[in-house]
């Protein structure tokens, strides 16, 4: 079952929310964005971002550590509103 169809069949927020404002980055495969994260939880984030990407797109989020390195994860684009879009991990 892909991303999109367990979302609609599960409860929204499973794991507890916690707030950030630090600068995101995110990718396609075409093309590389930033945004700014707004909250996080195990299972997916919140990325305010203008960009318009539609539901269902499979992204790459890259998350900068101070320690100058990056974690990489894989997510689903399952809903957006005018502020930007909720992925799951």
């Amino acid at each position: 079952m892909n991303a999109l169809k367990m979302y609609k069949t599960i409860e929204r927020r499973i794991d507890k929310r916690n707030a950030s404002s630090e600068e995101i980055f995110f990718a396609t495969q075409n093309r590389l964005y930033e945004g700014q994260l707004k909250d996080y939880g195990r299972n997916g984030l919140f990325i305010k971002t203008k960009e318009v990407l539609p539901v269902g797109e499979m992204i790459t989020v890259i998350d900068p550590h101070p320690d100058g390195g990056n974690k990489k994860r894989k997510g689903q684009i399952l809903w957006r509103n005018k502020e930007g879009f909720g992925v799951v991990l």
